[in-house]
């Protein structure tokens, strides 16, 4: 089930559209326009512990629906992800890097399968 909210969009006035329950809200999205009104859900993390540079983000991956984009619209919840692991790491770094991916893999294929449950009912 999906709640109503009515966003003022800057194209098409007050518009009301349904929010899916795992919708973490669109506070960050003040007065955009139809087509930018974007669906995310809460990001999921994976990092590494390393000793150079102490704890480092590897991925953010977040299920992300926009019904209303003009040139791309996206019918189905999709997996927005960022990966991103720029650093020189000492040898010694690398097992705990290869480690927060492989975390990373395994976090992204669990996002991957709620965005694939959410096709059967958008909720």
């Amino acid at each position: 089930m999906t709640r109503t909210l009515v966003i003022d969009t800057v194209d098409h006035g007050p518009v009301e559209i349904p929010e899916p329950r795992w919708c973490t809200g669109h506070g960050w999205q003040p007065n955009p326009y139809l087509a930018d009104v974007t669906h995310y859900s809460v990001p999921v993390k994976a990092t590494a512990a390393t000793e150079r540079h102490g704890l480092v983000e590897v991925m953010v991956a977040r299920i992300s629906h926009a019904p209303y984009g003009v040139e791309e619209p996206e019918p189905y919840p999709v997996v927005s992800v960022a990966l991103d692991v720029h650093h020189d790491f000492p040898a010694e770094d690398i097992d705990q890097v290869a480690r927060g991916l492989r975390v990373a893999a395994m976090r992204l294929e669990a996002v991957a399968a709620e965005a694939l449950r959410l096709r059967g009912g958008i909720s």
